[in-house]
């Protein structure tokens, strides 16, 4: 599922699994938005692991994004490469949210 990698403040990091899909993606929105109800304002996804995302997984990233963007927040999504960095890009979904391509280092993260 998801696996939070580091917490410091309002910033969350996560590494999300090979499938974000229709049978995923209820359990990781219960998990993001508890963490944005407990005030995550500035969440990382890495994406490095996913091999598949379907249009449940892009409607999730983008009402995580809408809830994080309301009180100034930010979603970046970092690793993304194949199949699913193609769909978001071909979506224009690319400028939406933050993606940088690497993913981010455990050694500056604390659980």
């Amino acid at each position: 599922m998801l696996n939070v990698t580091g917490r410091e403040g309002d910033r969350v990091t996560a590494r999300l699994p090979e499938d974000v899909d229709l049978y995923t993606t209820p359990g990781l929105c219960a998990l993001v938005n508890r963490m944005i109800d407990e005030g995550c304002r500035h969440l990382t996804l890495d994406a490095s692991a996913v091999r598949h995302l379907d249009s449940t997984g892009v409607t999730a990233f983008i009402t995580w994004y809408q809830r994080l963007a309301t009180p100034g927040g930010t979603l970046t999504l970092t690793g993304l490469t194949g199949h699913p960095q193609l769909m978001l890009t071909r979506m224009g979904l690319h400028i939406l949210f933050i993606i940088t391509p690497d993913p981010p280092s455990d050694d500056n993260t604390s659980p």
